[in-house]
């Protein structure tokens, strides 16, 4: 028996001496190099974290890839009962950029890398060593694609599939081809009561020479709802081993576990149209991009989204700081959509977003924005989105909001939604998803951006009278209606009591509306002292009928507003000149408003920031309160440019155009530009003086400055077949000097400058010396076009005083003496030397 046991053992003697046959597949990147394997997640937070890395150089040419592939072949929406084609291609030429693996959307994730076979002999152990020998071996080229899956109305669809190409075989020595090598794809799932149920057929066994005659294989996975609820989301992790099944049995790692995985979901809210539910799985390690193309129905829309993306700080609402505004691709910074069924908490977040944004465009855009329900007020980051007005909107200690509102054409608008609605059905974007937002032309190129136009749009034409040297006579200080108004702010309980900026309108009616910049409001006290509880607001009208004065204000009868909410923190409106205009048979008041911020503790600490034209009705004039524009127009604007320093109505300019004034600030010497629309709409296109250049310009920033020594306000004036511009002096800081200057031509040039008055009020040796525990300061002089007798005088102008005492307390200037803050009015005489000229505004030339 002894001999039979060792003869039955010989040949195993045999086979340990000599060693045993074996195999082994192995990957390395296609340069040779180890491949590097990410972590595998442990639990459902680490894997719902998972991100694909990228640079924004990196997302657009990722971006710049599917988007060819989407050009040639059957890619992107899936709304399928079956996988569509694709070529292995797209995995083997995508822009890796040193990963093994890419998730190009979420519909396709790659991994492309080099495989061998090698055959040993000898083994007394796995392979490679062992004893091993290596006879021989077969690298192929190795391309694995994942591919998601959508479909309506079917949860089995929530199915993803993989599949692996081994091609371009190259054979080395003398392998076996008769060893059989199997691959086997893993799904693990990290959701509890959601399984990962695989396709029978999964994977595939056979020998090296069939895997060179045809390398191909696959796995499909469904994810059946189980348990789930709510949106149902499942998260999977897929891996592959391979297996050489020999005498000694070798696996590998083929994808190792977090290289790739899949989210299936049956997110409710997630509908086509006819309210249709959807049900997908996607690779949900990629941010997705809005492809958004500008194309004529949508153009506004995608103005207004690259705008608030690339130039925030042009945007509304405004801020102090930089506005920082995520959502493009290269600012790193994604948007998150924010979904829900109606009625949900998220539902209500996206409400709030939306009430927030409409209530920001009445705000900045007046309360009848909608023009007729013409114009939808359109909000960037969405108020899909967990950025929107509401849910992003975490201010800085500047008050700075990070998003943006317009109005927009209402059917540009919507047409945009209905866009970015398929964009979220299309790619699967549900609640909590990352997504970019990338506008391109309309043919997918490069967006352009905002180009404000330029060059000349019409040329200067100069026109010529017998100009002459002014003689100023008849001067009158304490003209009417000053008394008028200090009668008034004794007695009214609750309207004005003082005020600057002081412009005038005429009504066709006879009546006079009177604008006001910084206001106080009533009462004073029984003694003539204002408290200190005094209402102060930022801008008011007072409505003149003969003796009667009516203030009007913004804001509720309880709490005093300005006319012009401030539309953010440490921000607030001054208005400019004012006018009529007549539109479908409805007249209107547009008065010019220039917006400042404040930027430091220091009382001169403000800054300009734009300009506006805000829209009034006329009706209610007899009612205090509630006086909010209907419509807030942005004009063109640079920082330090303020315009509605003095309007010429085209009934005045005499060549149809509406003359508007403005001021290059500074501290002294500052200087006069000039705009003109046609008509007598200021929100009309405006072009811009520069006679260096030979004309009317088309862009603001092309403006020239023409005059120097004008004051922030003044005013432009017929005058004996031309125009006299009446100002203070701004050679020399809060000079008494009121000068005039006269031009044939309502844009200048203006000469034979001409001293008209010298306010007495400021000044060491004004009439408020020793008298004040602030400086007195005198300014913004302007003769009233609404007062004119027939165009030859005499002229009534205003200026304001006020005093530099700014503390809030009884014995300050303002509240001692509140006579202090009020306008003054001047009567005078102003006539060509040696001799009388017609009194009316020249031809046009």
């Amino acid at each position: 028996m002894f001999s039979v046991l060792l003869s039955l053992m010989a040949p195993a003697a045999h086979a340990q001496e000599e060693g045993e046959r074996a195999g082994q597949f192995t990957v390395t990147n296609p340069d040779g190099s180890p491949i590097r394997w990410p972590e595998a997640p442990q639990n459902l937070k680490e894997r719902t974290k998972r991100s694909q890395q990228e640079a924004p150089g990196s997302l657009l040419k990722r971006n710049k890839y599917v988007e060819k592939i989407e050009q040639s072949e059957d890619f992107g929406p899936r709304v399928a009962q079956d996988f569509p084609s694709a070529s292995m291609t797209d995995c083997y030429n995508a822009p890796y950029d040193g990963r093994i693996s890419l998730t190009l959307s979420h519909w396709q994730w790659c991994s492309t890398f080099t495989g061998s076979y090698s055959s040993y002999e000898k083994c007394k152990g796995p392979p490679p060593g062992n004893g091993c020998v290596e006879i021989g071996s077969v690298q192929f080229r190795v391309g694995i694609m994942g591919q998601g899956h959508q479909d309506k109305s079917d949860p089995g669809a929530r199915k993803a599939r993989y599949w692996m190409q081994l091609d371009q075989p190259k054979v080395f020595g003398a392998p076996r081809l008769t060893d059989n090598l199997s691959f086997i794809g893993v799904c693990s799932t990290f959701s509890a009561g959601a399984p990962c149920e695989g396709a029978p057929g999964n994977g595939r066994v056979d020998t090296i020479a069939e895997w060179m005659a045809a390398g191909h294989v696959d796995w499909e996975y469904t994810s059946p709802e189980g348990s789930l609820t709510g949106e149902k989301k499942a998260f999977f992790e897929f891996s592959i081993t391979s297996m050489v099944a020999q005498e000694f049995p070798v696996s590998g790692i083929v994808i190792a576990p977090g290289t790739t995985g899949f989210r299936c979901d049956s997110a409710p809210y997630m509908k086509w149209p006819v309210a249709i539910p959807s049900y997908g799985c996607v690779f949900d390690g990629v941010v997705s991009t809005w492809k958004f193309r500008a194309k004529p129905d949508v153009a506004e829309t995608a103005k207004h989204v690259w705008t608030a993306q690339f130039k925030p700080n042009l945007t509304r609402p405004p801020s102090v700081g930089n506005k920082n505004i995520p959502g493009s691709v290269q600012s790193g910074m994604p948007l998150e959509r924010l979904a829900g069924e109606a009625g949900s908490e998220n539902d209500v977040l996206h409400g709030k977003n939306r009430d927030k944004s409409v209530a920001t465009c009445v705000t900045n855009f007046g309360q009848s924005y909608s023009r007729g329900k013409t114009r939808d007020c359109d909000e960037y980051p969405m108020a899909s989105t967990r950025d929107g007005a509401w849910t992003g909107d975490v201010e800085d200690e500047n008050g700075t909001s990070h998003f943006s509102v317009k109005p927009l054409d209402k059917d540009d608008n919507q047409a945009a939604g209905r866009l970015l609605n398929a964009f979220y059905l299309d790619e699967r974007i549900i609640n909590a998803d990352d997504f970019y937002v990338d506008v391109q032309a309309a043919d997918g190129s490069k967006y352009s951006g905002v180009e404000e136009p330029t060059g000349v749009s019409s040329q200067v034409s100069n026109r010529s009278c017998d100009l002459r040297q002014p003689v100023v006579s008849g001067v009158k200080p304490d003209a009417a209606p000053e008394k008028t108004f200090l009668d008034y702010a004794r007695a009214t309980p609750d309207g004005w009591t003082g005020g600057d900026s002081t412009f005038s309108v005429k009504l066709p009616d006879g009546r006079i509306i009177w604008l006001f910049s910084d206001t106080f409001l009533g009462p004073l006290n029984s003694d003539g002292t204002r408290p200190t509880s005094a209402p102060f607001v930022n801008s008011t009208m007072v409505v003149q009928n003969g003796s009667q004065l009516t203030t009007l204000r913004g804001g509720p009868k309880t709490r005093p507003e300005g006319l012009m909410k401030p539309a953010a923190d440490k921000h607030w409106y001054w208005l400019g000149d004012g006018q009529l205009h007549t539109s479908g048979g409805t007249t209107y008041l547009q008065v010019i408003f220039q917006e400042y911020y404040k930027f430091g503790p220091g009382s001169w600490d403000f800054r300009h920031k734009a300009n506006f034209v805000a829209t009034f009705s006329l009706d209610d004039l007899g009612t205090s309160h509630g006086h909010e524009p209907l419509y807030i127009d942005p004009v063109p604007s640079t920082p330090g440019i303020g315009w509605g320093s003095a309007l010429l109505p085209s009934s005045l300019s005499g060549d149809g155009y509406t003359y508007i004034y403005g001021v290059d600030d500074a501290p002294t010497n500052k200087k006069m530009r000039i705009a003109r629309v046609k008509g007598t709409d200021l929100t009309g296109d405006w072009e811009y003086l520069n006679p260096g250049a030979g004309g009317w310009m088309r862009s603001e920033k092309q403006a020239a400055n023409v005059y120097t020594g004008i004051a922030n306000e003044y005013s432009v004036t017929p005058w004996y077949g031309g125009f006299m511009v009446v100002s203070q002096s701004s050679r020399e800081a809060f000079s008494g000097e009121i000068k005039a200057a006269v031009s044939c031509s309502p844009h200048g040039t203006f000469q034979l400058e001409t001293d008209v008055y010298r306010m007495p009020e400021p000044g060491p040796w004004g009439s408020y010396a020793g008298k004040t525990a602030g400086t007195v300061i005198s300014y913004n002089a302007h003769v009233h076009n609404s007062m004119l007798n027939g165009g030859a005088g005499p002229y009534t102008l205003s200026y304001n005083v006020n005093s530099m005492d700014s503390r809030i307390e009884s014995g300050a200037d303002h509240y001692r003496d509140p006579g202090i803050y009020k306008p003054r009015f001047v009567a005078f005489s102003m006539t060509p030397s040696g001799g009388t000229l017609k009194s009316a505004a020249g031809e046009a030339g």
